[in-house]
């Protein structure tokens, strides 16, 4: 604004602004960038990295600055036809000894989740894809209302997270409400 009213600009000036844009970087565009983008990737299997490149001049560019590595390379010795990732479930024992552990975790992720209380579910605040998991309106990307699951009218779970990430969420859940559960992960046959 200074150079367009004709005012000059300090160097100080352009080095303090150069640190708050990077501080806003930082702290409020890349974790948002690494919020829609991580769980898309973590379902491929081999290395990669991407290149992010803003210009006011041509926008946003997300290039990949290497080739991906082979999965050849990550699994020597295993044929790629019969590569097969462990899968893990989710197992969780509620303390009347019933058990919930269904081969699609996001079951088992709600079906904690209505136990422990939808409303007290929301209060903890636990976040995913920029809004709460519980919330009262479908997310405003179309692509991701497949992820909400009803649990009432009107009222969605978020199940857009990894295994990983459910089960610390349902960990969390059962110590910030002591409900105790028994939460473990296990490896599918």
């Amino acid at each position: 604004m200074l150079e367009t009213l004709g005012l000059p600009v300090s160097n100080e000036q352009l080095i303090a602004i150069a640190q708050m844009e990077k501080e806003y970087l930082r702290d409020e565009i890349i974790p948002l960038i690494k919020q829609e983008l991580e769980p898309m990737v973590k379902k491929l299997r081999n290395q990669f990295n991407l290149k992010v490149v803003y210009s006011k001049e041509n926008g946003l560019d997300i290039q990949l600055s290497e080739p991906a590595i082979q999965s050849a390379n990550l699994f020597p010795g295993t044929d790629e036809r019969n590569y097969r990732k462990k899968k893990y479930f989710i197992r969780v024992v509620f303390p009347n000894n019933r058990v919930s552990c269904h081969k699609i975790v996001a079951n088992t992720f709600v079906d904690v989740i209505k136990y422990a209380g939808v409303e007290n579910v929301e209060r903890l605040g636990i976040m995913a894809l920029g809004q709460n998991i519980i919330s009262n309106t479908l997310h405003e990307k179309e692509q991701y209302h497949p992820y909400q699951r009803e649990v009432s009218p009107g009222v969605y779970v978020n199940t857009f997270l990894d295994t990983d990430k459910k089960y610390e969420v349902l960990k969390m859940i059962n110590r910030e409400l002591n409900l105790n559960l028994t939460i473990e992960k296990v490896l599918s046959d």
